[in-house]
């Protein structure tokens, strides 16, 4: 079942840490420019982090595709957009993509790096944890660089269970079941 169906109920504002205002939605498929944005705002590091790879900036027509076109069923993506200068920026994504479909998905979150630090990964993958529950995603799971300090930390504190691949150095997979 495929829907391209824009998911508005998913609208809200949170408030970070330092008491910052932020708006989470879901990724709209007019967001081309803002994700493109942000990819090229983040650093190689985080980049690799994020990718397990040195993606091109700017991004590819392919890149943005797969990141910004997506079904809202398979593969849901929720921003974080935060307005600076008058001017409306993304600050942040969390995403799942059903794997395998229906019941289990892979997770990743991204945050700017200098939004990083201040609580927006930790609400946002919260919410994107509500949102998976509602639709009875029964698992969830994805792999983080052991080197990923913040990343790790968020798994950790959100009671994802941590384990080490036998073929993957330097690599932790963390999974959590809902």
């Amino acid at each position: 079942m495929q829907s391209n169906i824009y998911p508005k109920q998913y609208e809200k504002y949170i408030k970070i840490k330092d008491g910052t205002k932020v708006f989470l939605r879901p990724i709209k498929h007019d967001d081309e420019e803002l994700w493109g944005e942000l990819y090229n705002s983040l650093s190689s590091l985080t980049k690799y982090y994020r990718f397990f790879t040195d993606h091109p900036s700017p991004p590819t027509p392919e890149l943005l595709e797969k990141y910004v076109y997506i079904d809202y069923v398979h593969d849901f993506a929720l921003v974080a957009l935060a307005t600076e200068n008058e001017r409306e920026r993304m600050v942040g994504v969390a995403r799942y993509v059903l794997d395998p479909p229906p019941d289990s998905a892979e997770i990743a979150v991204a945050v700017a790096d200098d939004w990083q630090l201040r609580g927006l990964g930790t609400k946002m993958l919260m919410q994107l944890l509500q949102i998976m529950i509602k639709r009875k995603i029964k698992s969830v799971h994805g792999d983080i660089f052991l080197e990923n300090r913040k990343m790790m930390q968020l798994m950790h504190e959100s009671g994802f269970k941590l384990t080490k691949k036998e073929d993957s150095f330097g690599i932790r997979h963390f999974e959590l079941q809902l």
